[in-house]
């Protein structure tokens, strides 16, 4: 039986900043040999081919957040969303969808709001249309631009963030950081040790 992570994105040690983005049973194995690894996404897989490294990785302590957008074998509807939570016990999810986000707060999912970032004005309007009462973190994608951008907001960030997309390199992973970002979802297996 799966049991639900206490963990959480808003939790995790400095030592644990750097979240995997997994997208196959191979790429979950090697989550496993990470020592300092608090967190992962998962995308682009089917849950039911992971769900033995889900129970695992929850063994772990590790938090599991589950990208309703681009997974195989639920829908992200009242039902799936229900199934993530209560039979899959993951921590949270991950969408572009504010209305999928709120109703994952309603079976006490964390919930994680992606964000394109394609310059600082469309970036500061997609911040101004977050609904606070549903989303725990902004997830700002691509990470690049997060150094170029964040710093120079008009307005600070209304929650806190992580930074995804295009990462290829650790000094990459240290510059979003530098930026205030809770974690950074890195999908390359090379930088998750």
């Amino acid at each position: 039986m799966l049991v639900q992570s206490y963990r959480s994105l808003l939790s995790l040690p400095a030592k644990c900043r750097l979240i995997p983005v997994v997208e196959n049973r191979v790429q979950f194995l090697r989550v496993f040999d990470g020592a300092n690894i608090g967190a992962l996404f998962l995308r682009h897989c089917s849950l039911f081919e992971i769900a033995s490294l889900m129970e695992r990785a929850q063994q772990r302590g590790l938090a599991i957040y589950v990208n309703v957008d681009h997974i195989d074998g639920v829908h992200p509807d009242a039902a799936g969303l229900r199934y993530l939570a209560e039979q899959l016990r993951v921590t949270g999810i991950i969408s572009n969808h504010p209305r999928i986000l709120a109703q994952g707060k309603d079976y006490g999912l964390e919930t994680l709001q992606r964000i394109f970032a394609v310059d600082s004005t469309g970036l500061e309007m997609a911040i101004d249309s977050v609904d606070q009462q549903y989303i725990d973190v902004l997830d700002i994608s691509p990470a690049l631009v997060i150094p170029h951008v964040i710093p120079n907001l008009a307005t600070p960030l209304p929650l806190p963030f992580v930074a995804s997309g295009l990462i290829s390199t650790a000094k990459q992973v240290q510059a979003a950081l530098k930026c205030g970002a809770l974690g950074v979802a890195v999908s390359r297996p090379e930088l998750w040790t």
